[in-house]
This record gives structure tokens, C-alpha cells and sequence, in this order.
């Protein structure tokens, strides 16, 4: 009988493998009728979204399409932080938007008000308040303040009531010359008689307690030292690397002048001025210009990110250790005196400049070395976005108003 012959034995080399076997057509069906049904649900998903969001574009009272959008981001950066996000404002302090008469009657008297803005007593329902509110007609360009008042009206009023960019270019034009409304009584002459009663306005004159020796410091110098307007400007208004300082607290003025005098703050061309003042000197030029105020002449100018300089601003960054710059420069960083500075319409190159100081120690005279540490904690891009938005802000409000300007 003959042996069955025994199967080869695969070599060393040999991979194991399984012969291909067909996809039931089942499967295959099942799986297309998946892969299309994926599609269409993706298809539709994606449809509802667009219909969605076109509809929030059309029906929202904050939409692009009703202005609101826009004017939504111009009131949230130029007004919350005194009018509060609410627009309830601050009691005893910051009068409320929300049912303000001032808006109910009309966005043109809103968009007034932000060109030549506010400085003397308001009066809002029951209360009264001291009016010191800044002009935005440096900050904001003609069509920005007319979604801004048309947002205000609509929000706080519930009118649908818009103002053109055109009329307030024409508005633009008649204020040119005047200051601000010398409070609520002003607003009432000029728009709506029924805003009455407001309270009576106290004029001061403008430059009191100012000696002839402060004016011939600012406008024409003293021996070889150079006047503070051939630098500052003729209104305080700097330039470029040049502060602006019209509107500083007093008492910071006569401090940094006493700091460039003994060394703790370094530039050459301010040294030699601070060292040719007496005490009575710094204390004259820090009044005169803490009662200055000029329109901005700052513009963003360093590519920094508005966005996040905002938010640096606004709310600091507490995941690098940095608090909101209005945290100690008050709202609006307008300054806190006597020792925070207003930070609002500074040069950027001038801020950031100071900012570098801070870093490298040229610059060592704050307080418990509070700017040493934030500035250290800020790289480049934060501070030319810190910087540049700055420069967009509106600047400290007008001073007491004068005779004249309560009958405007």
C-alpha cells in the first residue's frame, strides 16, 4: 500500500496569509445608504446654522443689520466702563442710560453729546449728578458716532429711531468751536425744553490761581530753558514720543518733575528743565496743566492688536499676572489722582516707550515697583497692543465750565 505523500513544509521565510473572500452585498449597501444619510444630515445641519444665524442677523436688536452689531462693540469699548454694561451707572457718580430723557429724546441729542461731551451737573430722574463726561469727537469718526447714539436709542428706549453719519458730520461742523454742554441745563436750551428743570451751573474761570511766572514757563521759557509748549504743544497735546500731558493729575506733574530733578527718572532734555524749577514751579505747571484739555491727537500707530489691547486694558491677563490697566487708572483711564496718570489718547510710541523703560530699569519710580513687575510681564506684542489701543480712547473730560460756555 503507498504512503499518502506528506504535505512541503513551508520555509523559514514564509508569512501567513488568508485569501480575500467578497463583501457580501449587504454590507455594501448598508454601508452607502450610511455614507448618504451622513451626507444629508450634514447638508441639513449646516443649512440650519446659516438660516439661523441670518435670521439672529435680521431679528436681533444687536444685529449688523439694524446697526446694532456695531454699535453693540462701539458702546461695550467707548461707555461700560462708567455706564456699566447694563447702562445702570454708577450711583451718586455716573448718571444711568437705560430710560434716560436724554436719549428718549432723539439719537441726535446722543450723538451731540458724544461730539462736545458733558461738564456740569445733570440731571437724571430723581437724581443729580456731576457731569464730566469726555467729547468722543477725536475717538470716533462721524459714522461710528451715529451707530453709537442709533444703538442707544434702541437699546435703552426701545425707538427705532437712526441718525445719519451726514447729520452728524453737520453737527460736527456747527459744535467745531464750542465746548462741552455746560451740563443738563445746556442740553435743554439747545434740544428739548421739556429736559427742565436741571440744576444751575456754577462757571468758574478758566486759568484761575495761574501766576504770569507759570504762563511765561509754558509759552515762553525762562533764561536757557525752553518753554513747555515748544514740546507739549500749546494745549499739553504732545506728540509722537512726546506725552501728552494736559489733563494729568497736578500732583503727579510736580512728582515726576521732582523725580527727573533727583535721578529717579531719567531723560536729558526733562532733566535740565526740572532741575531750573523751584517747588512753587512744579506745583504752578502741574495746576495749569491738570486744568488743560485738548482734543486727541494719538492714533494707533504700532500694529499692535486692538483686540487684545483691549482686553489688557479693560480686564488685564491674569494667567501672566497682569491686572486691567483702569484697575488702578479708573474707568475710561482717565487717572486716579494724585498718583495714577490718565492713560486715555497718549501717544502710543510714548507709551510704549515708557513701557521699555520700565523692563530695562531706566524708568524706577512707581510705587512698590507696581509697573516694573506688569511691564516685565508683557512682551513686545503686549505692549504695542496696550499701546495702540490707548490711543483710540477719548481723553480726560473738560474742565469746570466758564460764563460763556453755560450760555451755549
Amino acid at each position: 500500500m503507498t504512503r499518502p505523500e506528506e504535505p512541503s513544509r513551508p520555509g523559514e521565510n514564509f508569512e501567513p496569509y488568508e485569501e480575500m473572500r467578497q463583501i457580501p452585498i449587504g454590507v455594501i449597501m448598508f454601508a452607502v445608504a450610511l455614507a448618504l444619510w451622513g451626507g444629508v444630515l450634514l447638508y441639513q445641519s449646516s443649512y440650519a446654522v446659516a438660516v439661523g444665524r441670518a435670521d439672529e442677523t435680521a431679528l436681533s436688536p444687536q444685529s449688523e443689520q439694524g446697526l446694532g452689531l456695531t454699535g453693540a462693540k462701539l458702546f461695550e469699548a467707548n461707555c461700560t466702563t462708567c455706564h456699566q454694561p447694563g447702562g445702570e451707572g454708577v450711583e451718586f457718580a455716573i448718571p444711568p442710560l437705560d430710560k434716560s430723557p436724554f436719549l428718549a429724546g432723539g439719537p441726535e441729542i446722543a450723538a451731540s453729546i458724544l461730539l462736545r461731551g458733558i461738564d456740569g451737573p445733570i440731571r437724571v430722574g430723581d437724581e443729580t449728578f456731576d457731569g464730566h463726561m469726555p467729547s468722543f469727537a477725536s475717538a470716533l469718526d462721524d459714522a461710528e458716532i451715529a451707530r453709537l447714539a442709533t444703538y442707544l436709542q434702541m437699546r435703552f428706549t426701545g425707538r427705532k429711531q437712526a441718525i445719519s453719519g451726514e447729520r452728524v458730520a453737520a453737527l460736527r461742523r456747527e459744535f467745531a468751536e464750542a465746548g462741552p454742554f455746560a451740563g443738563g441745563q445746556a442740553i435743554a436750551a439747545r434740544f428739548d425744553s421739556s429736559l427742565s428743570p436741571q440744576p444751575e451751573v456754577t462757571p468758574l474761570t478758566g486759568g484761575k490761581g495761574i501766576s504770569s511766572g507759570i504762563l511765561e514757563l509754558v509759552n515762553q521759557g525762562r533764561g536757557e530753558v525752553w518753554s513747555c509748549s515748544s514740546c507739549h504743544g500749546d494745549r499739553g497735546q504732545g506728540a509722537d514720543t512726546v506725552p501728552r500731558i494736559a489733563g494729568l493729575p497736578a500732583a503727579y506733574i510736580a512728582k515726576q518733575l521732582l523725580d527727573y530733578t533727583e535721578g529717579r527718572r531719567r531723560n536729558e532734555n526733562m532733566e535740565l528743565v526740572a532741575r531750573s524749577l523751584s517747588e512753587k514751579d512744579r506745583e504752578g505747571l502741574g495746576r495749569y496743566y491738570a486744568s488743560m484739555r485738548a482734543a486727541s491727537t494719538a492714533r494707533p500707530s504700532l500694529g499692535g492688536n486692538l483686540e487684545r489691547g483691549r482686553e489688557l486694558v479693560l480686564s488685564g491677563d491674569w494667567s501672566i499676572g497682569v491686572p486691567s490697566c483702569t484697575s488702578c487708572h479708573g474707568p475710561s483711564a482717565f487717572g486716579v489722582a494724585p498718583g495714577f496718570p490718565g492713560l486715555a489718547a497718549q501717544h502710543p510710541s510714548y507709551t510704549a516707550s515708557q513701557l521699555a523703560a520700565w523692563v530695562s530699569g531706566e524708568r524706577d519710580n512707581s510705587r512698590q515697583k507696581m509697573m516694573n513687575v506688569i511691564a516685565n510681564a508683557l512682551n513686545d506684542r503686549d505692549r504695542a497692543a496696550v499701546a495702540d489701543y490707548l490711543a483710540t480712547l477719548p481723553p480726560v473730560p473738560a474742565p469746570a465750565a466758564t460764563a460763556d460756555e453755560v450760555k451755549r
